[in-house]
């Protein structure tokens, strides 16, 4: 996975965290308040569960498959992204992030620790 910092160097990035499967809150960098990171970690936790809970529903409905296991996702707001994979997330101004240098990035820490 790559470090936290190495996150921080993407265009726009202010605060990065790593969050577990049921929400638990790990490393953070950047200005992010505590209160605020502790939510964050519980919010990137339910959206990987969502999407999982969509995927398997989906799957067993239609038979289609491909769309598990999930690794990650993105939510934007009119000026924030939030972006998460494999257990880290960035927050970041959206005029300024990069997305395709952003999902990059988080493949090849995949690639590099399978």
């Amino acid at each position: 996975m790559p470090v936290l910092q190495e996150l921080m160097d993407l265009p726009g990035v202010y605060g990065a965290i790593e969050f577990s499967c049921t929400g638990e809150l790990g490393e953070t960098r950047g200005e992010i308040e505590p209160d605020f990171a502790r939510i964050l970690a519980q919010m990137c936790a339910a959206n990987m569960a969502i999407y999982r809970m969509q995927a398997t529903g989906w799957t067993q409905l239609t038979g289609q498959g491909g769309f598990l296991p999930e690794r990650g996702f993105a939510l934007m707001t009119l000026d924030h992204v939030l972006m998460g994979r494999d257990g880290q997330a960035v927050l970041a101004h959206r005029a300024q992030f990069d997305y395709d240098l952003a999902y990059r990035r988080f493949n090849a820490a995949i690639e590099a620790n399978p």
